[in-house]
C-alpha cells in the first residue's frame, strides 16, 4: 500500500490554478495522473517527468506517468526524519492550434519516506518494506572491499600477490532494499599495517584513481551497480618491518541515477582522465580538485561506509624493486614512497620469474663444464691408449751385468 496525495498550483505563473495533478508513491515506483480533458489530446506528447520520461499509459482518468522512483533525473535528499525524492512535471504545448490550449507550467512532485517505521497512510501496514527503514542508517548496509584471483572467478580469503602483478580488488555493498544501489570509491589510502603512520593515496576527490598516474592501476566497467572492480598496480613500501600492505578505502552507496559519483581512471596515453561508463572526470586533473565531492560530504548523494583489505607480498628477486623517480609525480598528489616491480611499463614481462630463470641459466651453465670435462678425459685416454696399442713392444730399462759394467770404458753413455 503506497502514500497518495494532490498537488494543486500554488504559484500562477508556473501552473493554472484549475489543473490538480495526483501523485502516487509506492515501493519503488512513482505514479503521476494529470487530468486529459483540461489538456487536450495532445498532451501525449507535451507531459514529461524529469529528464524526459513520458506518458505511459491514457485511461478516463487521465494521462499517467509511472516511472521508477530512481528514474528520470529523480534527486535524493536524505533529511534528518525523511528520505525525499524530487522532480518536476513539465507541460510545453509543441504547437498553438486553433483551439484554446493551457498555458505550459511546471509541477514539483515529490515522495516522502520517514527514515524510520512505516510508510503507510492507512491502517493497514504494508507488504513492503520501506527504503528509509533499511538504507537510511549507515550501520544497516555491509559493505566490502576484496580481492580475487587473476580470472576474477573466486575470492582470495588470504590474498598474496608478487611484485609486479596487478591486484583485483571488488568494492561492494548489500542492503536488504529492492531500490538498486550502486557503489562508488571516494578515496583510499594504503599503510605498512593499520597502525603505520606512513600512507600512501591511492584513491581521491570521489573517484580520482591517482595511482594511475605512475602505475597500470584503473577502474574496470561495472558490470552490477552493487559492486564496482578496479586493479592496482602492486607495490610494497621500503624499510618495512613486513612485507604487506594495509588498503582502508572510503565508499559511498547511492540510488542508481542519483549522480554526482564517478570512477575515473587515468589514459597514459591520451595523457587524460576517463570513466568507463561516461561520467565527467574533468575535476580530476583540476589543481583545486572535485570540490564538490569532498570526503564524507554531509550533503553530498549516497551513504558513506568504510572497508579495509590486508594484502600480503610474496618474495621478489633483489633487484627487482624500482622506485618511481622523484620529479615524475603529478603535482596533484605527494611522491609516492613506494617501490614498485620492474615488469611495470618496461617491456615485455617475462614468460617465468626471474628466480627460476637464473636457475635454469645456471644449471646449463653446470652442465657444459661438465660435459666439457668428459670431453677432456676421453682425449686424455684415447691418446694414452694409441702410445700403447697392442702388438708393440714396449721398452724396458736393465740394469747391465758386472761383467759388461767392467768392460764399458768410462764415459760410455750406456753404462749405469
Amino acid at each position: 500500500m503506497g502514500v497518495s496525495w494532490s498537488l494543486c498550483a500554488v504559484s500562477p505563473q508556473f501552473i493554472p490554478s484549475a489543473i490538480p495533478v495526483q501523485v502516487r508513491c509506492g515501493s519503488g515506483r512513482l505514479s503521476v495522473t494529470v487530468p486529459a480533458g483540461l489538456l487536450g489530446a495532445g498532451a501525449l506528447r507535451e507531459l514529461r517527468l524529469g529528464s524526459g520520461c513520458g506518458v505511459t499509459g491514457a485511461d478516463g482518468d487521465g494521462y499517467r506517468l509511472e516511472h521508477p522512483l530512481t528514474a528520470c533525473g529523480t534527486v535524493l535528499q536524505l533529511l534528518p526524519d525523511t528520505i525525499r525524492y524530487s522532480t518536476l512535471l513539465r507541460y510545453r504545448p509543441l504547437a498553438a492550434g486553433p483551439a484554446a490550449r493551457p498555458a505550459a507550467f511546471s509541477v514539483p512532485v515529490e515522495c516522502r519516506y520517514p527514515r524510520r517505521g512505516s510508510a503507510s497512510s492507512g491502517a493497514m501496514q504494508p507488504t513492503w518494506v520501506p527504503f528509509g527503514s533499511t538504507v537510511a542508517h549507515r550501520r544497516r548496509l555491509r559493505f566490502a572491499l576484496d580481492a580475487y584471483d587473476r580470472s576474477w572467478s573466486s575470492r582470495l580469503p588470504l590474498p598474496a600477490v608478487v611484485l609486479g602483478e596487478l591486484i583485483n580488488i571488488q568494492a561492494s555493498v548489500a542492503a536488504d532494499t529492492r531500490l538498486p544501489l550502486r557503489v562508488f570509491v571516494d578515496e583510499c589510502m594504503a599503510s605498512p599495517n593499520a597502525a603505520s603512520p606512513v600512507s600512501y593515496q591511492l584513491i581521491r576527490n570521489g573517484g580520482c584513481l591517482l595511482d594511475g598516474r605512475l602505475g597500470r592501476s584503473r577502474f574496470l566497467p561495472q558490470r552490477r551497480g552493487s559492486a564496482l572492480r578496479f586493479q592496482l598496480d602492486s607495490f610494497l613500501f621500503p624499510n618495512a618491518s613486513s612485507p604487506q600492505i594495509f588498503v582502508r578505502c572510503h565508499l559511498r552507496a547511492a540510488v542508481a541515477g542519483a549522480g554526482g559519483s564517478r570512477a575515473c581512471s587515468y589514459n597514459r596515453s591520451a595523457a587524460a582522465w576517463r570513466s568507463p561508463d561516461g561520467a565527467d572526470c574533468s575535476c580530476c586533473s583540476s589543481p583545486d580538485g572535485c570540490r564538490g565531492r569532498r570526503r564524507r560530504q554531509d550533503d553530498g548523494p549516497g551513504l558513506l561506509g568504510t572497508a579495509s583489505l590486508r594484502l600480503r607480498l610474496l618474495s621478489a628477486s633483489p633487484g627487482s624493486p624500482t622506485a618511481p623517480q622523484p620529479g615524475t609525480a603529478p603535482p596533484s598528489r605527494p611522491s609516492a614512497p613506494v617501490l614498485r616491480g620492474d615488469q611495470r611499463d618496461s617491456g615485455p614481462a617475462l614468460p617465468v620469474p626471474a628466480s627460476t630463470l637464473v636457475m635454469v641459466v645456471m644449471g646449463s651453465v653446470l652442465a657444459a663444464v661438465g660435459a666439457l670435462g668428459c670431453y677432456c678425459s676421453a682425449r686424455r685416454y684415447r691418446s694414452w691408449r694409441q702410445a700403447v696399442a697392442p702388438g708393440e713392444p714396449r721398452a724396458v730399462a736393465m740394469a747391465p751385468t758386472g761383467a759388461e759394467a767392467a768392460q764399458a770404458p768410462p764415459g760410455d753413455p750406456a753404462a749405469v
